[in-house]
C-alpha cells in the first residue's frame, strides 16, 4: 500500500510500567523511540489501570490530553474549572496537561497526548462498519487502533488494495499515512462484539 505503513504490536510486545496510580502500557510514542520520561515526544498513545479510588494525574505543562475509559467508571475534576462522571467508551475527554487534575473511581483508560503543532481525536470503533480515516489537511497522520475484544479481523482499504489483520484483545495497530487530497484509507472490523476497539488519530498540523 503506497503512501501508508501499517505496524501491528502484539499485547506481549508492549511496555508495561507501574506509576503513583496503577499500570500504564505505551501504545506509540512519537518520534520513534521518544522519552516520555524526560517528556520529550511530540504525541503519545497509552492505556492505563488506575487500581487507586484516588488519583493525582502528573502534571505536564505544553501538552493537551485526551482520557476515554475502557472499562470501570471514573469522576474527573479539573481544579477551578469542573468535573465530569465518564461513562466507558461514551465519553472523551480533552484538558491540557498544566491543569491540577484528579479522579475518584477505579478504571482501565485510554490515552492520548499532543504537544503544539499536532492535534488528534479519540472515539470507539463500532463492528461491522466502514470507517474513513482522517484526512486533514496536515504534514502526516497516525492512526491507532486498540483492540478490547478478542478475534478482531481488521481491513484496511487504499486505493482498491487491501491489508488484512486479526487481533487479540490487547493488540494495536499503528497506520501513518501521509494525507493526500482526494484519497481515502478506510477500516472494516469484523467481530463479535459490538465495539471490539477504540482509536486515536492524530496529524502534524500543517
Amino acid at each position: 500500500m503506497t503512501q501508508a505503513d501499517i505496524k501491528v504490536v502484539r499485547k506481549d510486545e508492549l511496555e508495561h510500567k507501574r506509576w503513583s496510580g496503577g499500570i500504564t502500557t505505551q501504545l506509540a510514542i512519537w518520534p520513534e523511540g521518544a522519552d516520555y520520561g524526560a517528556r520529550k515526544f511530540d504525541w503519545r498513545i497509552s492505556s492505563a489501570v488506575v487500581e487507586d479510588e484516588e488519583s493525582v494525574f502528573t502534571p505536564l505543562p505544553g501538552i493537551h490530553r485526551h482520557l476515554m475509559l475502557l472499562e470501570g467508571g471514573i469522576e474527573l475534576t479539573h481544579e477551578g474549572i469542573g468535573s465530569r462522571v465518564m461513562i466507558p467508551l461514551a465519553d472523551t475527554e480533552e484538558f491540557e496537561g498544566e491543569w491540577k487534575t484528579k479522579s475518584s473511581g477505579r478504571c482501565v483508560d485510554f490515552n492520548l497526548m499532543t504537544v503544539k503543532g499536532y492535534s488528534g481525536k479519540m472515539e470507539s470503533v463500532a463492528a461491522n462498519k466502514k470507517i474513513k480515516l482522517p484526512m486533514p489537511q496536515a504534514l502526516r497522520c497516525w492512526y491507532g487502533l486498540y483492540a478490547i475484544a478478542d478475534g478482531v479481523a481488521a481491513e484496511v482499504e487504499k486505493d482498491g488494495r487491501f491489508a488484512r489483520v486479526t487481533l487479540e484483545r490487547g493488540d494495536f495497530v499503528l497506520i501513518s499515512y501521509l494525507p493526500l487530497p482526494g484519497e481515502d484509507i478506510s477500516l472494516t472490523l469484523s467481530s463479535d462484539a459490538a465495539v471490539p476497539a477504540v482509536s486515536a488519530a492524530v496529524w502534524q498540523e500543517s
